[in-house]
């Protein structure tokens, strides 16, 4: 490696080209953590020459790796490739941009001519393509037309390509989060350096491009030239003479590679996924595959919003790619993937496949086919839409924020030697063990090894139906297990669901229990979002509820009841406590809990049930509700035969392995 350290002056005046491989993330700095600060130090240093400080010191802005490409023709203008510091050299060339664009607007043509060397290349006729070589910093493709347009246009017409980002009747752009990066900084420092231009007192309010109420800002017309002039020629000159990079050039036999991976940006670092996506590409031109038709043809949709959002998995909050990253390579190699250390388990995912001739790549386009097929899978499985059959899956998984089993299902997902009818009812086995033992209270710390190792036993056994439920049927440990009838009956009868279950799981058991009662007598069977739990027999049932075949019962008596329940010494017997210790277990299983909106729970609260009644009749069109509306009367004895009857259905949704047939897979 050679190295130096340039101004900018010395950097981006020669006649040359710095290109951002395709491959590298587009531009992500932001305000608050680059651009003021940016700002900010130029502001400083200009301020320092304005006033004729001396003993100026030169400032520098981090370090650019370079790697020369191939000894351009006498057509050509030499070129470099950024293997880091591509954000940098993008903000000089947005800050230097703005800069122009000031000297236009104070009509400094002369200040105008002498900021163009450093975003052009001069000698255009002697290019062999000039609208692209007259550039001196080439971005990704994802970039490349906004940035072009930001460098090349007026700003009359920038503001009209782009006029859903400006501030209606005024020639400023949004400073909104939804304005693309490049044009957000591009308007940021133009507005700094005009409003810099146009005060009287350098002050550092202005690199917020704010004014103070009682500031004194002059109109444009009462700007002097040559006032204008000192001020912008202080600002752009400052920045190419006083700014330095430290400049990496590589040489034969330095890898590109590595050395990127071992660089952190400034500002804002580099996702796992970023190195990931650079480290394929980096080995596509090595192999001498056209990595600019691969990134086109399948890489490109990854480089969407879809994929940068943020979501929550366990204890992470990650970008997507970095989740489905994760969860591929599990999936791919039934290993558990350390998130915190993504790229490396990349790389070993890589090592492990190729050593085997079956599940290797060739090249590393079958690679990135690969990853797409099964981002396509992923991104089906987030999106969660109940028009197909795997959407329809995650969303009533959803419920259960059981995400631990996403390797299984992608692996599952992708094979072509299952047909879709298995695979739905590999699903429909999945969700039945997930709510089994959420229903039965059972833990889910050791979810994530345990679905690992289905992938891992399906691989060598062979991907069918019988062989996950064999094996998902041996396990007998709380940990494991696939909770029998004899256990799910007596957690669905017997034991109060209701506060020690969370409320959206319990919503999801009732809301399919009603769209399986509807089945094909209804006209649809799509519910409200609003729907809430509801307790027949209210929590606050002593006002008017009495207790069955008269028995009185005293505040002393349900006070001693509730001290026995908390200490867990509560017994069920004939007496007054020991009924009352039945009705607060009963009260809180399935069969006392429905499903209201919001304004109809409040409403019905603690009343009555001969009002509830009424209320269900008039108002519920749920056949839940229609069933309870029957009923003359309403206490444990009604709650414990309800209780069965949705049992029966709750078995024939979520059954046991030995009890799944073809036509069970067809709800």
């Amino acid at each position: 490696m050679k190295t130096d350290t340039p101004t900018i002056f010395h950097l981006l005046r020669n006649r040359l080209r710095f290109l951002v491989p395709i491959y590298q993330r587009h531009y992500v700095w932001k305000r608050e953590k680059q651009w003021e600060p940016f700002w900010k130090d130029v502001l400083t240093k200009a301020i320092d020459r304005l006033e004729n400080r001396g003993n100026r010191f030169n400032h520098f802005m981090g370090s650019i790796v370079l790697d020369q490409q191939s000894r351009p023709s006498a057509r050509e203008v030499p070129s470099y490739q950024v293997i880091d510091g591509q954000q940098r050299l993008t903000t000089l060339q947005l800050f230097l941009a703005a800069t122009l664009d000031n000297a236009k607007q104070f009509e400094l043509d002369d200040s105008a001519d002498r900021i163009k060397e450093y975003l052009f290349n001069s000698q255009q006729k002697l290019m062999k393509n000039p609208d692209v070589e007259k550039f001196k910093v080439w971005p990704t493709k994802h970039d490349r037309n906004l940035f072009q347009d930001i460098l090349t246009l007026s700003r009359e017409e920038l503001r009209k390509k782009y006029n859903q980002h400006y501030y209606k009747n005024r020639d400023q752009i949004y400073w909104y989060s939804t304005v693309p990066n490049l044009l957000s900084a591009y308007g940021f420092f133009y507005e700094s350096i005009r409003q810099t231009i146009m005060t009287k007192d350098l002050d550092y309010e202005f690199a917020e491009s704010t004014y103070k109420e009682n500031s004194e800002k002059p109109k444009l017309e009462e700007i002097t030239k040559e006032h204008a002039r000192e001020r912008l020629n202080a600002i752009w000159e400052t920045l190419v003479e006083e700014f330095k990079v430290v400049e990496i050039t590589l040489e034969d036999g330095d890898d590109a590679q590595v050395i990127f991976e071992t660089l952190n940006e400034r500002g804002e670092p580099l996702l796992a996924a970023d190195l990931v996506r650079n480290h394929i590409f980096h080995r596509a031109i090595n192999s001498g595959e056209d990595a600019e038709k691969l990134f086109s043809e399948y890489w490109k949709p990854f480089e969407g919003t879809f994929w940068s959002e943020t979501e929550r998995q366990g204890r992470y909050h990650k970008a997507r790619i970095e989740l489905f990253l994760a969860h591929f390579i599990s999936g791919r190699i039934a290993h558990e993937v350390r998130l915190s250390k993504l790229f490396k388990e990349y790389k070993a995912f890589l090592r492990n496949v190729s050593n085997n001739t079956k599940t290797g790549y060739s090249k590393v386009e079958d690679e990135i086919k690969d990853l797409v097929n099964y981002g396509n899978i992923y991104r089906t499985m987030l999106e969660r839409s109940e028009d197909n059959v795997l959407g329809f899956f995650t969303s009533k998984l959803y419920s259960w924020d059981i995400t631990t089993v996403y390797p299984l299902v992608l692996r599952l997902w992708a094979l072509d030697t299952l047909s879709g009818q298995d695979k739905k009812a590999c699903l429909k086995l999945i969700l039945s063990f997930v709510v089994r033992r959420g229903i039965c209270n059972l833990p889910t710390r050791s979810y994530q090894g345990l679905f690992i190792s289905v992938v891992h036993h399906l691989e060598e056994k062979g991907w069918s139906v019988n062989n996950l439920s064999k094996f998902l049927a041996s396990k007998n440990s709380d940990v494991d297990r696939f909770p029998r009838d004899d256990e799910f009956d007596r957690s669905w009868i017997q034991n109060a669901v209701y506060g020690k279950i969370q409320s959206q799981r319990l919503q999801f058991v009732l809301k399919s229990i009603e769209r399986f009662k509807r089945s094909n007598l209804q006209e649809t069977d799509q519910l409200s979002a609003e729907l809430t739990l509801e307790h027949v027999l209210p929590q606050e049932w002593q006002k008017h509820w009495p207790l069955g075949n008269g028995i009185e019962y005293t505040i002393e008596d349900f006070e001693q009841a509730t001290k026995l329940i908390q200490a867990r010494l509560a017994e069920e017997d004939d007496t007054a406590i020991g009924q009352i210790i039945r009705r607060q277990r009963l009260l809180n299983t399935f069969g006392n809990l429905t499903l209201l909106t919001g304004p109809g729970n409040s409403k019905m609260s603690n009343r009555p049930f001969a009002e509830k009644r009424i209320e269900l009749r008039k108002h519920s069109v749920l056949l839940l509700n229609n069933e309870i509306a029957e009923c003359e009367e309403w206490g444990e004895r009604q709650i414990e035969e309800r209780g069965k009857k949705l049992l029966c259905i709750a078995k024939k949704l979520w059954p046991f392995p030995n009890q799944f047939a073809p036509s069970i897979v067809e709800d």
